[in-house]
C-alpha cells in the first residue's frame, strides 16, 4: 500500500465473524529496521495507542464485526514499514484462536503536491 505524506491511508484487515467465537484482542504492529512495536491494542479494557507519535492519527472502527482495519492519518515518512494486524478469538470451550495478516506500507511525497503548479517548456514543439 502506498500512502501519501501528510495524506492519510486504511490498512485492511477484515474478517467474517463466527457464532461461537468472540474478539478477545485486537492488535496492531509495525516492524520497521528489524525492530517491531505494538501501536494499537484493544482488549477489554478499551483502546490502547502505544506510541506517542501514534496518539490522534491512528483509528480502528469500534462496533463494525469484521472490520479491523487500521486508519492513519496526517503520514509521516518514518511511517513506512510493515503493519501486522492480530485478532485473537475466544470459543465457546475458552480456547484462542489467532490469525495475523502483514501489509507493507510504504509513505512517499507527491511529485506534484495538488496545489502547486508547473508549466511545460514550450521548446518541445518546434
Amino acid at each position: 500500500i502506498r500512502g501519501t505524506w501528510m495524506g492519510f491511508t486504511t490498512i485492511p484487515c477484515t474478517y467474517v465473524p463466527s457464532e461461537g467465537f468472540t474478539q478477545h484482542t485486537l492488535s496492531w504492529s509495525l516492524e520497521r529496521d528489524s525492530s517491531v512495536s505494538t501501536i494499537f491494542l484493544r482488549d477489554g479494557s478499551g483502546d490502547h495507542i502505544l506510541p506517542a507519535k501514534f496518539r490522534g492519527r491512528v483509528s480502528v472502527p469500534k462496533n463494525s464485526p469484521g472490520d479491523a482495519s487500521l486508519l492513519i492519518e496526517n503520514l509521516e515518512m518514518p511511517d513506512s514499514g510493515h503493519y501486522t494486524c492480530q485478532v485473537v478469538w475466544r470459543s465457546t470451550d475458552n480456547s484462542l484462536i489467532r490469525r495475523e495478516l502483514t501489509t507493507t506500507v510504504k509513505v512517499v511525497k507527491e511529485v506534484n503536491p495538488p496545489n502547486s503548479s508547473w508549466e511545460l517548456p514550450c521548446s518541445l514543439h518546434q
